[in-house]
């Protein structure tokens, strides 16, 4: 009414003689949360490749690898690595599992077992210092290179610098590993009496049962990870000649 217009009037007038500005409060809307679609798998393909794709960093601190494998494959011959692309993938995820569970189980006979560290052949045969190492050192390594990896594919130095560092040199560390542990295990197993051999079987069943796994699993790792270790250093230094041949030509 007739309040209201001399209100009005008086705020204007206020506005012209330079008085307070008029206050507004401020946008106390929520923002819109936009969440990620998330898309359900139309067939066992595309499932197996999210699969594969939620596992990628137990992939990176399991000792075998055979998405690098596939890769170094691919590489070397296009048409075969997609050939047996779907055959690697399902291979990948059960092996993925296994590991998980193979993992869980060394943590447990290293806790459960705890008193084999002190056993009367334990000098002679290290069994449970060695499940220990190996449950720790490979893990943890694999831990450290994911997150390196991580960090540089962050600050995206192709991007930023103008070069990357190579999958290689990524790769090179653990296979050294490998071998160091493979070697270890095998002159441990072949080097234990059988008399030591039964007070594990007897007392501590689960620790030797771990033991014998990794034996032969730092094995198989320390072959095939020097195999594809050597297959990407090859790659690389295939790939770097070309590219300097062809700066070479260009110029």
């Amino acid at each position: 009414g007739e309040g209201g217009r001399v209100a009005a009037d008086m705020a204007e007038e206020k506005k012209e003689q330079g008085g307070m500005p008029e206050l507004k409060l401020p946008d106390l809307s929520m923002p819109e949360f936009n969440m990620p679609e998330i898309k359900m798998p139309t067939d066992f393909n595309e499932g197996s490749a999210q699969l594969v794709e939620i596992l990628k960093p137990v992939e990176q601190l399991s000792p075998i690898k055979f998405g690098q494998m596939h890769t170094v494959i691919k590489d070397i011959n296009k048409e075969a690595g997609d050939a047996i692309a779907s055959y690697v993938v399902f291979v990948q995820i059960i092996f993925l599992l296994l590991f998980v569970a193979y993992f869980v189980m060394g943590v447990i006979a290293v806790c459960v077992d705890f008193a084999a560290m002190d056993a009367p052949c334990a000098a002679q045969s290290w069994v449970w210092l060695y499940v220990l190492l190996v449950v720790i050192i490979p893990t943890s390594l694999g831990f450290i290179m994911l997150a390196v990896e991580a960090v540089l594919k962050s600050i995206d130095l192709k991007k930023n610098v103008g070069w990357e560092v190579p999958s290689v040199f990524f790769s090179f560390p653990t296979p050294i590993v490998y071998v160091v542990f493979g070697i270890l295990g095998i002159v441990l197993w072949s080097n234990m009496g059988d008399e030591c051999d039964q007070f594990y079987a007897t007392n501590h069943g689960m620790l030797l049962t771990m033991f014998h796994i990794q034996v032969i699993v730092m094995g198989v790792a320390s072959i095939l990870g020097v195999i594809t270790v050597w297959s990407q250093a090859v790659q690389f230094v295939t790939s770097f000649f070309t590219k300097t041949e062809e700066s070479v030509k260009s110029a």
